[in-house]
């Protein structure tokens, strides 16, 4: 039984780009959201579209679970 209530594996997510403030200022965040624990759930927000890459792969990687 597992001891959180995390989802179980296999986890999948996405990466959407939105635009914050401002829109002349362009400036631009990355999210990364899942359907695994309710429809369209925030997991994290990032500067770069590669932090945020990396960070859908460490949630959806089951060798990184605890």
């Amino acid at each position: 039984m597992r001891e959180n209530n995390r989802p179980g594996y296999p986890r999948t997510a996405w990466v959407v780009e939105v635009d914050r403030g401002d829109p002349s200022l362009h400036i631009h965040r990355f999210e990364v959201r899942t359907d695994d624990i309710e429809p369209n759930t925030l997991l994290s927000e990032h500067s770069t579209e590669q932090e945020a890459l990396d960070a859908k792969h460490r949630y959806e990687d089951p060798a990184l679970e605890d």
